[in-house]
């Protein structure tokens, strides 16, 4: 039997009562998120931080310990990461993973040996990859759920949007993606796809994969810009690629409407100020997101009875110029904190699911001194 075998059965085993949620704990819940990005923003846009800072600002609404151990987009370093964290001797409660660059089929398996309870965001895993570990609260007993964002129905809405900012005719649509085995980026993807069918307005005469970086993208949409000159609307799958395919629009003095998904503070600007059309916000609350169901379900409202075990959210939402100077305020100049409590069913026993919705969260704060 292989390693990985014995770390299933162990957790088959030995670690079916850790998928039960917590009663009447009166200490704060300490939770780990691996987080695969970098520390300091290099180039690939700075999702991965404002993922971490919600979910701080989450933490400190619920009284909850919040320790972030940066991957730096090092997929075995994510693994090593993923190891030092299940031999601790004092575990945390609760481990936050990300399937990135397909790292989690890996990394479940490794935290099996450890009682803290894990919960996967983000990414998905793959068919593939449920097909050999399993699924939540069953082989890897730990495993006690999932939580992502509809990013297909966030890049239906974006390409919706840009098909309407275009007006009349037909669209002809370069697109721009990341890793091509990341399932946000694939689904991203997907849902442009699904517009474009149900609307018959047009296709897509390029999609390319990219790094996730603002320069990359920038020499990609020159090259396509110029093989593809009656293309008229550029869609990418971050604010970095985003901005590197307006610059390549704008130098070549093209009449073609620019969209994106990420909504971090440069690009809402541009969007603000006539730059970019539009970006779907809202995949950096994921995090924080994830620390309402942790803390609902260490205090008994285990999640998985409003939604189940495994959540994709639809909650991503276009930002365009008459809502990104609110949006901007709200989120980044922010004299208040968001107000994350508002979604947890321990707080509101009145609520039979949960309803993450982005404007609600941009219209209430906690007033920070």
């Amino acid at each position: 039997m292989n390693r990985r075998d014995a770390l299933l059965r162990l957790a088959f085993a030995g670690l079916s009562a850790v998928a039960r949620p917590a009663r009447a704990i009166e200490r704060p819940a300490r939770v780990v998120f691996l987080n695969p990005g970098e520390a300091v923003e290099r180039g690939t846009g700075q999702h991965w931080q404002l993922v971490s800072r919600f979910m701080t600002e989450a933490a400190l609404t619920f009284g909850m310990q919040l320790e972030v151990l940066y991957a730096e987009r090092d997929h075995l370093l994510m693994l090593r990461q993923a190891q030092q964290v299940a031999q601790r001797r004092d575990p945390p409660d609760y481990v936050v993973i990300v399937n990135e660059k397909m790292a989690a089929g890996r990394m479940l398996p490794i935290l099996a040996a450890s009682p803290a309870r894990v919960l996967l965001i983000h990414n998905d895993l793959t068919s593939a990859q449920r097909t050999e570990i399993g699924n939540e609260r069953e082989r890897i007993a730990n495993w006690i759920g999932t939580v992502t964002a509809n990013a297909e129905r966030g890049g239906y809405r974006l390409m919706q949007y840009l098909c309407m900012a275009h007006g009349a005719g037909e669209v002809r649509v370069i697109g721009i993606t990341g890793d091509p085995n990341t399932p946000a980026s694939l689904e991203r993807a997907e849902g442009v796809e699904a517009w474009l069918a149900h609307s018959e307005r047009g296709r897509t005469v390029q999609l390319v994969n990219s790094d996730w970086s603002y320069a990359d993208a920038f020499q990609k949409a020159r090259v396509l810009l110029a093989r593809y000159p009656a293309a008229n609307i550029v869609w990418a799958a971050n604010d970095s690629m985003t901005l590197g395919a307006l610059q390549a629009v704008m130098e070549r003095g093209a009449q073609v409407v620019v969209g994106g998904m990420g909504a971090m503070q440069e690009a809402v600007a541009s969007v603000r100020d006539g730059g970019l059309t539009a970006m779907i916000a809202g995949d950096y609350f994921i995090g924080a997101i994830a620390m309402v169901l942790l803390y609902d379900y260490h205090h008994g409202a285990d999640f998985a009875a409003a939604g189940g075990v495994r959540q994709t959210l639809d909650f991503l939402s276009v930002i365009d110029r008459g809502n990104a100077a609110q949006y901007d305020e709200t989120v980044f100049v922010r004299r208040q904190r968001p107000d994350f409590a508002q979604f947890s069913r321990y707080r509101h026993t009145q609520a039979s699911r949960y309803d993450f919705d982005l404007q609600r969260l941009l219209n209430t704060g906690i007033k920070v001194s």
